[in-house]
């Protein structure tokens, strides 16, 4: 995500205070596929993928249905409940109970519901709804991972959970791998250019994984990982300089998938310069004041002398 970023900031410059023994901060995960860089206002994966329909409650009398579910911005992990209170014919008005055991507005039967925690349409079926029927929408934890403030994220990440102490990139790495077999005579190795010999594709052997075989048999098998790749190899042997036919690969190269990465980040209890911290871009004035008011929620404040 572009990030309106404060060049060549250090950490001294966002941080004027913090806990000793490093007790403002927390080892935390950056979620596969995104980079953070130092002072950057991050969000925390708290809840999981919303289920896209609700549960009917087995002792309904109405057979309608409960559908087009999705989260808001401040969608909440655990249940919510939907209760009918009016029976009316061909629809229906239902109460709307948070997991924390908060009341939402009311449902209204074939009439979308909007709300910044959970939206749904209760749908009038053949059977009318009767006084107690009820839906449950159960939303499960996230994985807890942190990424950049996406305010318009409906995984708990579009409120502020803290800032990167540096900078952390968890984006999928600039690598590839390949199955190979009938590896041998001459044995690949680690800074090994290997090139196709029919698409003429090349890359720098970075990893080798023997699984099978013998390169001295002539009927090694494994894994390549490769990097610096130019081209496209195909199903074909491979050649590493003037060594021909070194092993062969039924198809091209995978890029290596993202993972998660261990970052730190200030989490709590610190004096900070608000001014250095980093947002993405075009966060606007009231969505960083609703974050900078999380963050002091969580006991970082501005600094406000000295």
């Amino acid at each position: 995500m572009p990030q309106d970023q404060q060049l060549g900031i250090a950490l001294n410059d966002i941080v004027k205070f913090e806990q000793p023994d490093l007790r403002s901060r927390d080892q935390i995960s950056i979620l596969a596929g995104q980079s953070v860089v130092k002072g950057e206002v991050l969000g925390k994966i708290t809840a999981g993928s919303v289920p896209t329909t609700g549960t009917a409650d087995a002792g309904n009398t109405g057979d309608g249905t409960c559908t087009g579910v999705t989260g808001g911005t401040d969608v909440k992990v655990g249940t919510y409940t939907l209760t009918c209170i009016q029976a009316v014919q061909n629809g229906g008005v239902f109460t709307v109970e948070d997991p924390d055991g908060l009341a939402l507005p009311n449902a209204i039967v074939d009439t979308a519901y909007v709300n910044a925690q959970i939206n749904f349409t209760l749908n009038d079926g053949d059977a009318d709804f009767d006084v107690l029927d009820k839906f449950t929408i159960t939303v499960p934890e996230g994985g807890g991972q942190y990424r950049p403030i996406n305010f318009s994220g409906v995984d708990g990440s579009a409120h502020a959970a803290g800032f990167a102490i540096d900078d952390y990139d968890a984006s999928a790495p600039d690598e590839y791998t390949r199955a190979f077999t009938s590896g041998g005579i001459y044995e690949i190795k680690p800074g090994d250019t290997i090139t196709g010999a029919d698409s003429d594709a090349t890359a720098r052997v970075i990893k080798v994984e023997l699984s099978s075989g013998a390169w001295a048999d002539g009927d090694a098998a494994g894994t390549l990982t490769v990097d610096t790749k130019v081209g496209t190899f195909q199903a074909e042997n491979l050649n590493v300089g003037n060594n021909s036919n070194v092993a062969t690969i039924a198809g091209a190269f995978s890029q290596t998938a993202a993972s998660d990465l261990d970052a730190v980040a200030i989490v709590r209890d610190a004096e900070i310069t608000s001014t250095n911290l980093t947002w993405p871009s075009g966060a606007t004035a009231a969505q960083k004041s609703a974050a900078l008011a999380e963050l002091k929620n969580l006991g970082i404040i501005e600094r406000t002398q000295g």
